[in-house]
């Protein structure tokens, strides 16, 4: 049996289930092209989940609440401290990011608030999300989803935000990963969790109407959609497409340059009362997000820009469609997004040669996603080596679980481990996302949470096959005479199940 299959299942995959190697190893390449086709529905897990809108209303409707609570205790919401005589009965919400992490006085915590309102919910999510991946028969599908995920990131460590990545993930990515990068790049942009998530709705044009006169229309309430009310520029969103969704930070753009596309995009904003009616919004929010999008003319800052030497002239939102499609076929972002990809499919250091490869092919059809997925899939780079990348805490925990079919993770473990072995999905440190090289996961600590995890595992459960035959079965010709010799000698089977899922072989893919 050649390497083949054990890169399809692992480093492709999710992993190996009992079984599968040998299912997979008469045409690796074939069962993984089988799986370049958009999934006919979403899975049932997911489908599940909150709407778009429920997740956008569920950060204002908690302060709305938490704001009910303070002024219940005699405190002022919008400091959670003890009301000044004749303040008690106050009408001003809760500040969004900034009353989320204080400390309430009284028998009111705002962070245990906090935890208590999204940390279930979160779990729910995280849980659905581990579900899907552990069941697939489409592994390499659901692994694109992860890794696009965590190229167009909205994080929920931003309060404001918290509710939001399931949804993003879900109607945003999941659609579009067997299409053109151009759509993604687009429906990101204009979805309400990236709008909110990189402050894209507090910016307004110095030049436009409402830069002038802020007295036209009044700040929208934190107890509608927590958003506060616009100030002037921000440049959060225009920034991470440049450097983060597009062309890179190599790419040579210019500080000018996002500041450009910051004025290009300002009026993009998420439709909310009072300049839509909540009705309005109602009924597009039954359009998974996309028709939650809303183009404020008042806020856009008029006249031309010009961003990576090009002028942009068109009127109202096609402005900023126009750069998101220029930036999309930019040669410098077909090479930012294939080393992205060969990054994480081959090696930390990807060959130049399979960049070049995925690069040209990229700019050869315009962005379309599956054919690039086919090359690198083809590619002879991407077998060299059997067991290479070092996996994140999601990845491991998701390939014990396929290796384990009978394991059984209620969500509030599934959290709780996450979070211990320092990977917690829909929660990325910051708009970069989570880390893609093995410097950045592998340490004498995290092995040793990884062993003690598996040791956990290894006593809840009661494996189908002897670890010395699952060892073999899941890793075939990638596993070392050293590691089937100490399953092999282990004391006990549960000791030899914890030599296995720690070991070098299991912990790579």
């Amino acid at each position: 049996m050649s390497n083949h299959a054990i890169v399809a299942l692992n480093r492709f995959g999710l992993g190996s289930r009992p079984g599968e190697l040998a299912r997979v190893a008469s045409d690796p390449r074939g069962w993984l092209f089988g799986q370049l086709v958009a999934e006919p529905a979403v899975p049932a897990p997911l489908a599940a989940l909150p709407s778009t809108l429920d997740d956008l209303t569920a950060f204002g409707k908690w302060t709305a609440e938490l704001a009910r609570k303070a002024r219940a205790q005699g405190m002022d919401p919008t400091t959670m401290t003890p009301a000044m005589p004749g303040e008690g009965s106050m009408q001003k919400p809760l500040p969004g990011a900034t009353g989320a992490m204080a400390n309430g006085a009284g028998n009111l915590s705002v962070e245990a608030e906090f935890r208590r309102t999204f940390g279930p919910r979160h779990a729910r999510a995280l849980k659905a999300r581990f579900d899907v991946a552990v069941a697939t028969e489409q592994p390499f599908f659901e692994r694109l989803v992860h890794f696009w995920t965590n190229h167009f990131v909205v994080s929920g460590a931003k309060p404001g935000a918290t509710a939001l990545p399931p949804s993003f993930e879900r109607d945003v990515v999941r659609p579009r990963v067997m299409g053109r990068f151009d759509d993604m790049l687009l429906a990101s942009t204009r979805h309400p969790a990236m709008l909110i998530y990189l402050d894209n709705v507090q910016s307004i044009g110095a030049n436009s109407e409402l830069g002038r006169d802020p007295s036209l229309r009044k700040p929208v309430g934190t107890q509608d959609f927590a958003i506060p009310a616009s100030r002037g520029l921000n440049e959060n969103l225009a920034r991470e497409i440049l450097e983060l969704h597009t062309v890179g930070v190599r790419s040579g753009y210019q500080q000018a340059d996002v500041t450009s596309f910051a004025k290009v995009i300002t009026g993009w904003t998420v439709a909310r009362p009072p300049r839509v009616p909540v009705a309005t919004v109602l009924i597009r929010g039954q359009l998974n997000g996309a028709g939650l999008f809303d183009f404020d003319p008042q806020a856009h800052e008029p006249g031309a820009h010009t961003v990576l030497g090009r002028v942009y002239g068109q009127e109202g939102a096609a402005q900023g469609e126009a750069v998101l499609r220029n930036l999309a076929e930019h040669p410098a972002t077909a090479r930012f997004i294939a080393t992205k990809l060969a990054r994480h499919f081959v090696a930390d250091h990807p060959p130049p040669a399979l960049v070049d490869r995925l690069t040209a092919v990229f700019l050869e059809t315009g962005g379309d996603l599956p054919r690039v997925y086919a090359a690198l899939v083809d590619s002879p780079q991407a077998y060299t080596q059997t067991l290479q990348k070092f996996k994140t805490p999601q990845e491991y925990l998701v390939s014990v679980a396929r290796a384990l079919p009978g394991l059984q993770l209620d969500a509030a473990t599934l959290q709780r481990t996450m979070a211990s072995l320092g990977q917690v999905p829909y929660n990325a440190p910051g708009p970069n996302g989570w880390p893609d090289i093995e410097g950045e996961w592998l340490g004498a600590d995290a092995l040793w949470k990884r062993m003690l995890w598996a040791n956990e595992v290894a006593q809840s459960i009661n494996p189908q096959l002897p670890p010395g035959q699952l060892a073999q079965d899941l890793l075939g010709v990638a596993l070392s005479m050293a590691t089937r010799e100490a399953v092999d000698r282990a004391e006990s089977p549960l000791q030899g199940l914890t030599l296995l899922l720690a070991s070098t072989e299991f912990q790579r893919r």
